[in-house]
């Protein structure tokens, strides 16, 4: 039995899939049929020679084919986005395994140095920007070492380099995974969360924004949507939406007073008639789990450095490409990094203007930090709100408001406003 036995879908062939024991097997008709492409990758331990607890347990012991798994197991496998058939594989008991060539050769990696000897390399992960660089996770816990072993080469595993950097010392670690556009970017997986860099090591910081503290034991990114997806280990998946801001988190960025990050386009679509998935939104009540969607309408992501004095406000202005204001809404002043969403709809009519500018105003974008707040286009017996602007390009600007006068705050971002038809 084992527990960890690693599977793939190559990036190379959607019909090839990899699996792995103690041997690494291919299948290029979607798992109708393997062949092994490897021989035994694993030191071939036998359990029943090896001391645990002291002592080395009798065949009868209690639980022990159903607390404990086998040893000498391949447990990490990957092969390299950028060049087919280069195949890393990673066992139970140390030993790491490379093929250039498909599995018609293999060199062994017996020692890496800075980690010690028999160690689980829990995860293996082929860069998406170079062919010779590989990253490789390794945990001690199951001898009460809980360092975090974080290593990194560039020559196909020949030589290796540390870079756990500054992470806590018993953040045992899980997973590990590369931004495909800033090589700097990495993202870890340990036994008590999820940490970035932005520097390829030297300084790694906690991802919070909900995640429990839980171990996190893999780790994915949707290329398309630059997504982080996060397995944990009994708390469920999580999933950080567009990260593509850590890409610019720069140390003249973090310096500005304020500071809006690259957005995604924003898509303009109709929701009426658009119910949560489930039974007519009762999925949760019929015993159906669901997650709200993401906001509607552009999503801005910035930072702030200072707040505004207790006399201003913090606002965030949209204009168009003729440089009109088609709206202005207020955001929390709290410092750090923060999101707010838009939700595309023109400023309402000033006070006063008829009951329909009363209860447009009840659409305001949310505050920063509370997306959920900034709604969607009415419709029904809803109230009725300004209306939706054109697809086009729009410029965002962050600003300090002081009565009616506004002073901007760092630089603007351009975004697009894309329709999409139902």
């Amino acid at each position: 039995m084992n527990w960890d036995a690693p599977y793939l879908i190559s990036p190379h062939s959607s019909r090839r899939l990899y699996w792995a024991s103690n041997k690494v097997y291919r299948s290029d008709d979607r798992g109708d049929t393997w062949t092994a492409i490897s021989p035994d990758l694993s030191r071939n331990l036998n359990r029943d020679e090896i001391p645990i607890m002291g002592k080395v347990w009798p065949l009868d012991a209690v639980s022990r084919n159903q607390a404990t798994t086998a040893l000498s197991n391949v447990v990490s496998l990957d092969e390299s986005p950028l060049l087919e058939g280069l195949i890393y594989a990673g066992t139970d008991d140390g030993l790491l395994q490379v093929t250039e060539d498909g599995g018609k050769t293999w060199r062994k990696i017996e020692d890496v140095a800075g980690v010690p000897q028999w160690t689980y390399v829990s995860d293996l992960h082929a860069s998406p920007r170079d062919a010779s660089t590989v990253f490789a996770a390794f945990n001690n816990w199951q001898r009460g070492d809980y360092k975090p072993y974080l290593m990194k080469s560039v020559d196909r595993g020949r030589t290796w380099t540390s870079i756990a950097g500054d992470l806590p010392d018993r953040h045992d670690v899980w997973a590990i995974a590369q931004d495909h556009v800033n090589g700097n970017l990495l993202f870890a997986g340990t036994e008590f969360g999820v940490f970035m860099t932005a520097d390829g090591g030297s300084h790694w910081v906690p991802l919070r924004g909900g995640v429990p503290i839980a171990q996190a034991r893999d780790l994915t990114i949707q290329r398309r949507e630059t997504d982080l997806v996060v397995a944990t280990f009994g708390r469920g998946i999580y999933i950080l939406d567009d990260y593509t801001p850590l890409r610019e988190m720069t140390p003249e960025a973090l310096a500005e007073d304020a500071h809006i990050f690259t957005l995604r386009d924003a898509y303009l679509f109709n929701l009426l008639g658009q119910a949560p998935a489930g039974a007519a939104g009762l999925g949760a009540m019929s015993g159906n789990w669901t997650a709200p969607n993401p906001p509607y309408g552009a999503v801005f992501t910035y930072n702030v450095r200072q707040p505004p004095a207790d006399d201003a406000k913090l606002v965030m202005t949209i204009s168009d490409e003729a440089g009109k204001q088609v709206r202005r809404f207020d955001l929390a002043k709290e410092i750090g990094l923060r999101r707010a969403a838009w939700n595309l709809r023109t400023d309402p009519p000033p006070p006063g203007a008829g009951r329909a500018g009363e209860a447009g105003r009840a659409g305001e974008a949310g505050r920063a930090g509370e997306p959920g707040r900034a709604g969607g286009p009415g419709g029904g017996r809803g109230p009725q709100q300004p209306p939706l602007v054109a697809p086009g390009r729009y410029r965002a600007q962050l600003g300090k408001q002081i009565g009616t006068d506004v002073t901007p705050l760092g630089s603007s971002q351009t975004f697009t406003v894309v329709a999409i038809d139902r």
